[in-house]
């Protein structure tokens, strides 16, 4: 046994610092401590799950204490992991697990919103954070490979994604987190099925290879300060019943401190990546097989008896680590470390769940000798990176017996604004608390607040806690810091992300833009702790919500849409001489984050454009709109519209510019907020760009439009210059489908349009379909967007059809398309479409086909991806009484927002009124 001896504190901060000084030079991967391990999101507020405070959250971390064990997970997307392993290894076992995801999952559906491609990225990155609360990962990591979309075969994976920059990413992530054992979700073959997941389970070991061998990806080694890593043992999933398997893992059974399975516990977990599962628990299952991979970091030539645990027959005892990392050890380490196994076991074994500081005592002195054992392994630098991080979890835990907790908030709040957000230049208060205060030994406390970076914005000094444990706040003029995320692309037909600063590469997000750095002494150590600032955000009724604070410039400026279109005369429209120039509406949003803000917004527009005032047709310029802003996150809305020159064609760019104080501001952002869920702001320039499209216009046409998920195609529909109304519950309830059918009347509708995965989330549409059935059957026209398997059209259809659950989609966006009705009115009226209306299609041909249907309905087109079966379930139609019935399961989801020129006339022909009531051809009766 050790003894420690109490020292002054400001000895014991100089003993830290020169500890933490030799550290960073020999302990971790790129020779200083580790800085992108043990870093998964640090939880704020309501975010931190009951079972991870109090007694039980100390028992977890003092669980983990007793094995050097550690996995990481490889997954292709966020939602394909193995919950219920992850949840038993970290919460069970006591291993630090790590989960990589090779892509943010931009391509994938939104069952909460209408957020798409990279802000659905940003979305599912929350999510995923959020479900690895509940799994208890350490670290959760990502690659900077975009998801483009359901991808058939890995070959198409490979032509999207550059094979080296996903593998030298991945051998980044296994050099920085250097786990023990890697285990891939999925098996890397034919059986996987979406070519994302074969690329994940055929890269995962080429990683694992790659990662230890020098003369893979040097600069990792000699830039950037890794060190190669020899994983000890590969698996992939994937393995079925009835095949061979050297690992099963049953997550099935009970734990008494979750008080459930960690299957279902991971699975309540799973269950809130919302934007995927719609909130929908997956039940059963818990059983995962294994198969132990031969070479690097496999099996080695041998196998392994069948076992219940990765790590079977390793020593994952403290003590064995070094023998474990083929380093020698000292004997005074060797001596520590058998003591720590043995201190370890009798803490675990008297922890007493009603008074757990009684444990804090023998957590110092474990943590005293950690630090003795890191300093008596010169030489060892594996092992000493792993007992770094040892030594962390040994600080969490005593932090944990302790009951001692520390925050950073705003004092008085966030300045007004009603949200976390600081501006750059503003002053601002931060006060300090730490609860319990008497868990502060007499050393007190020294603190510092700090950019992100790490940057100081204040001294280093001891601060005095009042009785209820807050310090006076500290005093910071806040810094201009990067708002945007790390990560980004110019445009979504890009394929990998371009990063702009590499700190915190391969992280979910950036980490805070102020946090306070404090060290104070629990149990005779001094310990560092660094948490975010926050503030309370008002979200009445429901109460407030903890955010961390951000740093945004004093203006954001948006346009919106991001892609106009302007419809020009088209062929075959019918449409004779040229047309007037179309103006265009757009749309500039600036919001304000600082207070008493006197600003402008202007547009720049190409030669020859003109803005318009007021109506279409009025002369003279507004120019420029000025607005004072008196508060902090107020909103100004300037509507413009512009007109191009007399027989424009082509692509033209708008620029939108706010100014305050001297200073032009062209960037802006959104913010998304969904229920449980970090804010997300993705960013883009103030621009627009306008394409002249060859399409019918729709003046006069009224479209109703029953929102589903979220989508824009009623702004793609506005934009042919038709009126959109949108049915809620109440307008569904009320519609009369005598009247709001297409006779042109003030209270008709030409069209009503069921919008994607709609009867998935409104009850409301289901419960009234038969009312839009009828509104079809008196001559109306009703248009189904794709739905998912609550559509059952056998039911809810004119005419029998089926819509299985694995319902086919055609994933490439060049795939061929053939007309089977070339003269059908929807295919001729206005606009004579052709298979050039399919070229520059974004991400997929369409999804959720209907694979079998009655003779009424007339299947439009044909497409099919590589390899696949001919699919005529995309486009069909068939009359309805005097009106019409349309199931359109093309993507015009993903192409209205990006101007794809064909989305735009198919759009317009499936709405003009004359393709609804021509009489219909032989072959659609």
């Amino acid at each position: 046994m050790i003894a420690h001896r109490q020292r002054g504190f400001g000895a014991v901060l100089a003993v830290a610092a020169l500890a933490a000084t030799e550290a960073a030079a020999q302990s971790g991967p790129a020779g200083r401590a580790p800085d992108r391990v043990l870093a998964f999101p640090a939880p704020v507020g309501e975010e931190r799950l009951d079972v991870d405070r109090g007694a039980v959250g100390a028992w977890h971390r003092i669980r983990k204490l007793a094995t050097t064990a550690s996995l990481l997970h490889v997954t292709a997307h966020p939602d394909d992991e193995h919950a219920g392993m992850l949840a038993l290894a970290s919460r069970g076992w006591g291993a630090r697990t790590a989960l990589l995801s090779l892509n943010r999952g931009e391509a994938g559906a939104n069952a909460i919103g209408p957020e798409l491609f990279d802000a659905l990225g940003l979305i599912r990155t929350r999510e995923l954070v959020l479900s690895g609360r509940y799994y208890g990962l350490d670290d959760l990591y990502f690659t900077t490979a975009v998801d483009y979309g359901y991808s058939k075969s890995v070959d198409e994976a490979f032509r999207s994604w550059d094979r080296e920059a996903v593998l030298e990413d991945m051998v980044r992530v296994i050099r920085l987190n250097r786990p023990l054992v890697v285990v891939s979700r999925f098996h890397g073959s034919t059986r996987d099925g979406h070519g994302h997941h074969h690329a994940a389970g055929l890269l995962t070991p080429e990683a694992v290879a790659a990662a230890a061998d020098p003369t893979r990806f040097p600069h990792q080694v000699s830039e950037e300060g890794l060190r190669p890593w020899r994983v000890l043992r590969t698996f992939r999933g994937g393995v079925r019943i009835g095949e061979p398997y050297d690992v099963e893992v049953d997550a099935s059974g009970m734990s008494p401190w979750l008080g459930d399975t960690y299957q279902r516990w991971a699975s309540r977990g799973l269950a809130l990546q919302r934007s995927q599962t719609a909130g929908r628990v997956r039940t059963g299952g818990g059983r995962y097989l294994y198969e132990r991979l031969a070479g690097p970091g496999g099996a080695a030539g041998a196998t392994v008896e069948t076992a219940d645990s990765f790590f079977a027959g390793l020593d994952t005892t403290l003590r064995g680590l070094p023998a474990l990392l083929a380093e020698a050890a000292s004997p005074e380490a060797d001596s520590l470390l058998a003591e720590l196994d043995s201190l370890v076991g009798a803490v675990a074994a008297a922890f007493d769940f009603r008074d757990p500081e009684r444990a804090v005592a023998d957590l110092a002195r474990g943590l005293g000798w950690i630090r003795a054992a890191i300093a008596a392994l010169p030489d060892a630098p594996e092992t000493r990176f792993h007992l770094s991080l040892k030594e962390r979890q040994f600080e969490d835990a005593l932090w944990a017996a302790s009951g001692t907790t520390v925050s950073a908030e705003l004092a008085g709040g966030p300045a007004g604004s009603g949200e976390a957000v600081l501006t750059p230049g503003q002053p601002a208060a931060i006060r300090l608390r730490i609860e319990p205060p008497e868990s502060v030994e007499g050393a007190g406390v020294a603190a510092r607040i700090v950019s992100r970076g790490g940057r100081s914005l204040t001294p280093s000094n001891r601060v005095a806690l009042q009785p209820d444990g807050s310090a006076e706040p500290l005093e910071v003029r806040v810094p201009a810091t990067p708002a945007e995320p790390y990560f980004g692309r110019g445009d979504v037909s890009e394929n990998h992300y371009q990063v702009s600063d590499s700190a915190d590469l391969h992280l979910p997000w950036r980490r805070p833009a102020l946090a306070a750095e404090l060290e104070l002494a629990i149990g005779g150590h001094v310990m560092a702790r660094t948490v975010p600032v926050t503030a309370p955000v008002s979200r009445l009724p429901y109460g407030s919500v903890t955010r961390t604070v951000e740093t945004l410039p004093a203006l954001s400026v948006s346009l919106a849409p991001g892609v106009g279109i302007v419809p020009v005369e088209a062929a075959g429209s019918g449409s004779p001489g040229e047309p007037a120039a179309t103006p265009l509406e757009v749309r500039a949003r600036v919001v304000a984050n600082a207070a008493a803000l006197s600003a402008t917004v202007r547009l720049e527009l190409p030669d020859g454009w003109s803005l318009i005032s007021g109506a279409p047709g009025t002369p003279g310029a507004p120019g420029t709109v000025e607005h004072e802003f008196r508060s902090p996150g107020e909103t100004m809305d300037a509507a413009f519209l512009i007109a191009p020159p007399a027989g424009w064609r082509g692509e033209a760019e708008i620029a939108a510019v706010a100014r305050a104080r001297e200073v032009d501001y062209r960037r802006g952002y959104r913010t998304i907020e969904h229920r449980d869920l970090a804010l997300a702001r993705p960013w883009r320039p103030a621009r627009a760009t306008v394409r002249s499209v060859g399409v019918a216009r729709l003046d006069g046409v009224r479209v109703g439009y029953v929102m589903g998920v979220g989508d824009e195609v009623p702004a793609g529909i506005e934009a042919l210059a038709a009126t959109v109304e949108l049915l809620d519950e109440a307008a569904l309830a009320e519609l009369d489908p005598a009247v709001g059918t297409g006779s042109g009347g003030e209270a008709g509708f030409h069209a009503i349009v069921v919008g994607t995965r709609a009867y998935a989330v409104r009850e409301d549409l289901v419960e009234h379909n038969q009312r839009l059935l009828e509104y079809a059957r008196r001559g109306g026209h009703l248009v189904v967007l794709y739905q998912t398997q609550e559509y059952v059209p056998s039911e809810m259809a004119p005419y029998p059809a089926s819509l299985p659950r694995g319902a086919e989609e055609v994933s490439e966006e060049d795939a061929p398309v053939r007309l089977l009705q070339p003269d059908h009115p929807l295919m001729t009226v206005p606009n004579r479409l052709a298979e050039a209306d399919f070229d520059g299609w974004i991400e997929q041909r369409g999804s959720k086909f209907f694979s079998d249907w009655d003779p009424a309905y007339t299947p439009l087109v044909e497409t099919h991806d590589t390899g696949q079966t001919p699919q005529e379930g995309v486009w069909l139609t068939a009359p309805v009484g005097e009106g019409r019935y349309t199931y359109l399961a093309l993507a015009l989801h993903r192409q209205l927002p990006y101007g794809v020129p064909g989305a735009y006339r198919i759009l317009s022909n499936v709405l003009t009124p004359r393709a609804a009531s021509t009489p219909a051809p032989d072959g659609d009766r």
